[in-house]
C-alpha cells in the first residue's frame, strides 16, 4: 500500500469518530430557525381557522347559534364581521379571539357562563352593509311602515336605542332578526294604543282592513265613524315589569343589586352601554285579541254572577254533551260586550238607573242592512224549537216519574242535563251563538232519548225544528235557523227546511255573493227543473194561489167558487202538459184541443180584458196618491193594492177563475170611483 493511501485511511471518519463542524452547524441552523417557522406557521393557520365562521360549530354550545345564522339573511357574512367592530384593533382581537375560546373550551371555563355577544352599532353600519339604512326611509316590516331614522335619533320612552335593541336572537333559531314582541314591550308599557291619536293606524291600515272582506267587512266601522276600541277593547296582554329576582341572573354584587330602582342608570348601563335584550329583564307584553270572557265582559262590574248562560253561549262551551267548542266568533275576536249593548234602556228593578241593552240596530250599525232581519229569525226559529224541546221534556218528566226505582235515577239524572242545556239557551239568548245553541238542543234531544230508554219507556221522542250537527252549508254560521223560516220565492211558499234540511242542497244552489252577498238568483226556471218532474202530483205545494183559483177556497176574506172547468174534472196537466209530459205555460191553443176553434178566441178575450181593467185600477190608484187620504182610505187603498197583487201573481190574467176574476176586479173598481169622489178616474 502507498503512502498516500496510507494517509487517506487514516483521514477517514470512523464509526465513532465525532461528526464534523460543518454539520453541526447545519442540524443547529435547522432546529434554531425550522422549529419556530413551523410554529408560526401552525399559530397562523390556528388563528385563520379559527377565526371562521365554520370553526363557531366547533363547540356543541354554539351549534344552535350557527345552524340560525345558516339560514338567515346574514348568512353570506362572516361571524367576524358583526361580531367585531372595523377597525385595526378588532382585526387582531378577531385573530386572537378564537384561540381564546379554544382555550376556555378546554379549560371548561364556559360552563361558567353562556355565550353572550355584543354587537356594537358600528359593526351593522360599515361601508358596505346597513351603512346608509337611516337615509332609506321607511322598510317593510309586517303590516308596520317601519323608520329606522325616527327610532335612532328621537329618544322612544326616553332611551337610546341601538341596533341590537330590536335586531336580536330572543327566539331560538331566529338569528338576529326582529320579534313584534320587542316592538311591544315599548310601544304598549304602561299604556294602551291612543285611538283618538290615531295609533292603531300605524299598524293596522284601513286600505288593509277594508280588504278582509272574508274575515270582516270593515266598510260599516269606516263609513260610521267608529273608534276601534268599541269593538277591540281589550288588545293587550302582560305587563312588562322588571321581577327583581331577575337581576341575579347576572349580578350578585349588593352595590349593584341596591340601584335596581334607578330605572334611567339601568336602562342606560343595559341599553346604551352594553346589549342586554329586553326580555332578558321585562316580563313579556302581548299585543292580541284577548279571548277571556271574564275580561272582555265588563259588565261583571255590577251583574256579578248573573250571566252564566250568557259566558256559556258566547263562549261555545259548557253546554251537556257537546263534543267540542263552538265559539261565537265576535267572542274569537276580542268584542266586548257593549260592542253590542249599546242602548241605554231604564231599569226596572233599579231606581234611577239604566243598562244597556242590544237590539237589530246594534248589528246593522257594523255588518250593514239586513242584519237585525237575520236577528229576527234568529230569535224565531230558537222560539220554535225551545217550544218543541220543552214540550218533550215534560212528556219525558212524566214517563221517568213512572219508571221504577233503580231506573228512575239515571234516567232522571240524563233528564236534568237536558234541561240545563234548554236552560242554557233559553236564558242565555241564542243570539249570543246560535250554532251553539241549535247543538245545545240538539243534545238535549239526545238525552232525553237515553233517558227514556234508562226508564225503560216507550217514548221515542222526535224534533222536527232541530237539525242533526252536520250542518249542510257554511252560510248557517250566520244564518242558523233559516230552516224554520217560511219564505216566499216568485209569489209562490218557499220552505227553507225542505230545501236546505230534507233536500240538502247548498245555499249556493239558490243565492250567489258575486254581486251581492245573498242575492238571489234563482229563477222559475231553474226552480222547475225539479219541481216539473213530477207536477201532476206537486202543483199545490207551490202555486197554492193557482189552485185556490181554480178549485176554490177561502181567499183573505173571500171566498172563491170553483172554476167550471174545475167542476169538470179538468186537471192542471190537462192544460199545463204538452204532447212531450213537458210543462208549459198554455195560450188558446190548449183550449182548442179539448172545444171549438171559438175558444181561442175566448181565450184571448179573458186575458186581455184583465189585463186592461188591472192596469185601468192601477191608473186610478196612482191617482189616488197625489191627495190626501184620510187613515180609512190608505186602508182602502192598501186592500185594493194586495189584491192587483194577488191577481197579478196568478199569472193567469183571470184564466183560471174567468168568472170570480171579473167580480172581483168590478168590486175594486167600484172601490177606485168611491174614493175618488164618483168619477171613474182622477185628474
Amino acid at each position: 500500500m502507498s503512502e498516500d493511501s496510507l494517509r487517506d485511511k487514516a483521514a477517514a471518519p470512523g464509526p465513532d469518530s465525532p461528526r464534523p463542524p460543518r454539520a453541526k452547524r447545519r442540524r443547529r441552523r435547522l432546529l434554531l430557525f425550522g422549529i419556530p417557522a413551523a410554529g408560526i406557521l401552525l399559530f397562523v393557520v390556528a388563528v385563520e381557522f379559527t377565526s371562521t365562521s365554520r370553526f363557531c360549530s366547533s363547540c356543541h354550545y354554539m351549534k344552535p347559534f350557527f345552524e340560525s345564522w345558516k339560514t338567515s339573511t346574514h348568512k353570506d357574512v362572516e361571524c367576524k364581521a358583526c361580531h367585531y367592530p372595523p377597525g385595526m384593533r378588532s382585526f387582531f382581537r378577531t385573530k386572537i379571539e378564537g384561540l381564546v375560546m379554544v382555550g376556555r373550551y378546554w379549560t371548561r371555563l364556559y360552563v361558567k357562563s353562556k355565550p353572550w355577544a355584543e354587537i356594537q352599532d358600528a359593526s351593522c353600519l360599515r361601508p358596505g352593509c346597513h351603512d346608509r339604512r337611516l337615509l332609506e326611509g321607511q322598510v317593510q316590516f309586517g303590516k308596520v311602515a317601519f323608520d329606522h331614522k325616527a327610532h335612532f335619533e328621537d329618544l322612544k320612552r326616553g332611551k337610546t336605542l341601538r341596533c341590537t335593541s330590536c335586531h336580536s336572537q330572543i327566539v331560538q333559531g331566529e338569528h338576529i332578526t326582529v320579534t313584534a314582541e320587542s316592538c311591544f314591550l315599548c310601544h304598549f308599557k304602561d299604556k294602551t294604543p291612543d285611538v283618538r291619536a290615531g295609533e292603531c293606524a300605524v299598524c293596522h291600515r284601513k286600505d288593509e282592513l277594508l280588504a278582509l272582506k272574508d274575515r270582516f267587512d270593515h266598510t260599516p266601522v269606516f263609513g260610521n265613524g267608529y273608534r276601534c276600541d268599541k269593538c277591540h277593547s281589550r288588545i293587550v296582554t302582560g305587563d312588562g315589569e322588571v321581577p327583581r329576582e331577575n337581576c341575579f341572573k347576572c349580578h350578585f354584587e349588593q352595590d349593584r343589586l341596591d340601584q335596581f330602582g334607578d330605572t334611567d342608570l339601568m336602562h342606560r348601563m343595559h341599553i346604551t352601554v352594553s346589549k342586554i335584550e329586553c326580555e332578558q329583564c321585562h316580563r313579556g307584553i302581548e299585543h292580541k285579541i284577548v279571548k277571556d270572557i271574564e275580561t272582555i265582559a265588563d259588565c261583571q262590574a255590577c251583574h256579578q254572577g248573573t250571566h252564566g248562560a250568557q259566558k256559556i253561549l258566547y263562549t261555545g262551551q259548557g253546554g251537556k254533551g257537546v263534543p267540542h267548542a263552538t265559539p261565537n266568533v265576535m267572542w274569537e275576536k276580542g268584542l266586548s260586550c257593549q260592542g253590542c249593548h249599546m242602548f241605554h234602556e231604564a231599569s226596572a228593578k233599579v231606581d234611577n238607573s239604566d243598562t244597556l241593552t242590544a237590539s237589530g240596530e246594534a248589528c246593522e250599525s257594523c255588518h250593514g242592512r239586513g242584519f237585525d232581519r237575520i236577528l229576527k229569525n234568529w230569535e224565531r226559529s230558537t222560539e220554535k224549537r225551545l217550544a218543541e224541546v220543552k214540550t218533550i221534556a215534560a212528556r219525558a218528566a212524566s214517563e221517568i216519574s213512572a219508571a221504577p226505582g233503580p231506573k228512575k235515577t239515571s234516567a232522571a239524572a240524563l233528564l236534568e242535563e237536558a234541561r240545563f242545556n234548554i236552560d242554557v239557551v233559553e236564558k242565555g239568548k241564542s243570539v249570543h251563538n246560535m250554532t251553539y245553541s241549535q247543538e245545545l238542543l240538539t243534545s238535549s234531544l239526545e238525552k232525553i232519548r237515553e233517558a227514556m230508554a234508562a226508564a225503560g219507556s216507550s217514548y221515542k221522542p222526535e224534533a222536527m225544528t232541530l237539525l242533526t250537527r252536520e250542518t249542510p252549508n257554511a252560510c248557517l254560521n250566520c244564518h242558523a235557523g233559516i230552516e224554520e223560516i217560511e219564505a216566499s220565492a216568485f209569489g209562490l211558499g218557499f220552505s227553507h227546511r225542505r230545501h236546505a234540511v230534507v233536500q240538502k242542497l247548498e245555499c249556493a244552489t239558490c243565492h250567489s255573493n258575486a254581486r251581492r252577498h245573498g242575492e238571489l238568483t234563482a229563477t222559475r226556471s231553474s226552480c222547475a227543473t225539479c219541481h216539473h218532474q213530477k207536477p201532476q202530483k206537486t202543483c199545490g205545494q207551490c202555486h197554492a194561489l193557482q189552485k185556490t183559483l181554480f178549485e176554490g177556497g177561502t181567499l183573505g176574506e173571500d171566498t172563491v167558487p170553483k172554476d167550471m172547468m174545475a167542476e169538470a174534472g179538468t186537471s192542471c196537466s190537462d192544460c199545463h202538459l204538452d204532447e212531450a209530459k213537458k210543462v208549459v205555460r198554455p195560450d188558446g191553443g190548449a183550449c182548442v184541443a179539448c172545444h171549438d176553434e171559438n175558444y181561442r178566441k175566448t181565450f184571448t178575450e179573458w186575458r186581455d180584458g184583465v189585463r186592461g181593467r188591472v192596469e185601468g185600477i192601477r191608473a186610478g190608484l196612482h191617482a189616488l196618491y197625489k191627495r190626501t187620504l184620510t187613515d180609512a182610505e190608505k186602508a182602502v187603498v192598501g186592500r185594493i193594492e194586495k189584491a192587483l197583487e194577488m191577481v197579478g201573481l196568478d199569472g193567469s190574467s183571470g184564466v183560471h177563475n174567468y168568472m170570480f176574476v171579473d167580480e172581483y176586479l168590478t168590486k175594486l173598481e167600484a172601490q177606485i170611483k168611491s174614493l175618488s169622489g164618483g168619477k171613474d178616474g182622477l185628474e
